[in-house]
């Protein structure tokens, strides 16, 4: 009787235990932030890098990383989608993590006018779907790091997404003594009507980055040389990246792209108000980011890819 006193003593006692471990790597999972990403990663230096920063961070569960066209630019390539995919690719390629969904978005702006403006693409109806994949009470962060093609058909396509998903981007420019927008910034001209869908959606939680205040993110090309020449195949091509893109012949960049991730990654690095819609819009509230401290994100930067790269044999 003791002996099978012992046996179910030691067995409840292994039950609870693996309860507990189940459940602690349950909060775990549900604690990660999930995310896609959407880059014109074939426009700028900067969308690489806050690319990197996202798939190496275990905060984050990528649930995609679709690609943007920049077709209006004046430096536009004959297919900028199909560029920004590839480059996604790569850099998927170079981590081993080839697995998360990257689809391609779509290869023009918004339509101007009739029943249907969106753009049907891959990514657009990804977002849809892991939107809808979400648990009740949670949210789909969606981060924007080029023109709001693909996030705005998205809402477009299945207006019910609203509630299931919050977005953060880059974009426009605020004065914040004179209260005055302007969308008048490379990610906004390259689809003015996305902008405005995102604008205009209400109940749509936005979080936007101006890009005058993103500027104050900079970096120093031989600071870049000194830790990334060298380390490893993929440091070693976001510095090459540097000096081998159109716009070469820089010493010092904006990391624009960088600014978002880092502020939603740790909210003590930004200040983040409340800032009533243009008068073109739909009148509602979106959160603005006010200010950033630039030396503590671009150090925190360098210190988790140091610490990621460093860290493992390749």
């Amino acid at each position: 009787m003791t002996k099978l006193f012992c046996k179910i003593f030691v067995l409840s006692l292994l039950t609870n235990l693996l309860l507990q471990f189940a459940s602690t790597n349950s909060v775990h999972a549900q604690s990660k932030i999930p995310v896609i990403i959407d880059a014109d990663t074939g426009n700028e230096v900067d969308d690489l890098y806050a690319i990197v920063r996202c798939l190496i961070d275990p905060k984050f569960e990528m649930l995609g990383l679709s690609s943007c066209h920049w077709q209006y630019s004046h430096w536009a390539t004959p297919n900028t989608l199909e560029d920004s995919h590839r480059l996604n690719v790569l850099l998927l390629s170079y981590l081993n993590k080839t697995d998360i969904p990257h689809p391609r978005g779509a290869h023009f702006r918004l339509y101007d006018w009739g029943q249907d403006i969106a753009q049907h693409s891959a990514a657009a109806y990804h977002i849809i779907d892991q939107a809808h994949k979400m648990p009740a009470g949670e949210k789909l962060t969606v981060i924007t790091l080029g023109a709001s093609t693909n996030i705005a058909s998205a809402l477009l396509i299945d207006p019910s997404i609203v509630d299931k998903i919050k977005v953060y981007l880059l974009g426009t420019t605020y004065n914040f003594e004179t209260g005055i927008w302007k969308k008048a910034d490379f990610n906004c001209i390259n689809d003015i009507h996305a902008i405005n869908v995102l604008l205009d959606t209400k109940g749509l939680e936005l979080h936007i980055m101006p890009v005058n205040v993103a500027a104050a993110l900079q970096f120093d090309f031989k600071a870049l040389q000194q830790k990334f020449s060298g380390k490893h195949p993929l440091l070693e091509f976001l510095y090459q990246r540097w000096f081998n893109h159109i716009d070469s012949g820089r010493y010092a960049r904006v990391i624009w792209d960088l600014s978002v991730i880092e502020a939603l990654l740790h909210p003590g690095y930004a200040t983040e108000i409340t800032v009533r819609t243009p008068p073109e819009n739909t009148a509602r509230n979106v959160n603005f980011y006010s200010s950033i401290d630039a030396e503590k994100m671009r150090d925190d930067f360098y210190q988790v890819v140091s610490d990621y790269f460093g860290d493992r044999e390749w």
